[in-house]
């Protein structure tokens, strides 16, 4: 192939692949996100609870969120998991259509 027809990815070359391991952290996760993996089963089986997610707490850290259908579901819900906190929003029913 001439070099007016080469191809614009002929000198593209990738030095090494990274595994992709979500509940590991770094590249293609966080630590966060799996422990909310780990969890997320265990904490929608909670009465009340309608949704998990991820988020911020009010300083800025890493954080949980746990949706809930109304607030008496609180004291149901740790405070924090994995050394991380959660923090929870009462959302009412969640519903898909």
């Amino acid at each position: 192939m001439s070099d007016s027809k080469k191809s614009p990815f002929a000198d593209f070359h990738e030095e090494a692949a990274m595994p992709y391991d979500p509940d590991a952290g770094g590249p293609g996760g966080s630590a966060v996100e799996g422990v909310r993996r780990r969890h997320e089963a265990a904490l929608l089986a909670l009465p009340g609870v309608t949704g998990v997610a991820l988020g911020r707490s009010p300083i800025g850290d890493d954080a949980i969120v746990v949706y809930l259908r109304d607030a008496s579901a609180r004291g149901r819900v740790p405070a924090q998991i994995e050394g991380y906190p959660v923090q929870t929003t009462v959302t009412g029913e969640i519903d898909a259509y």
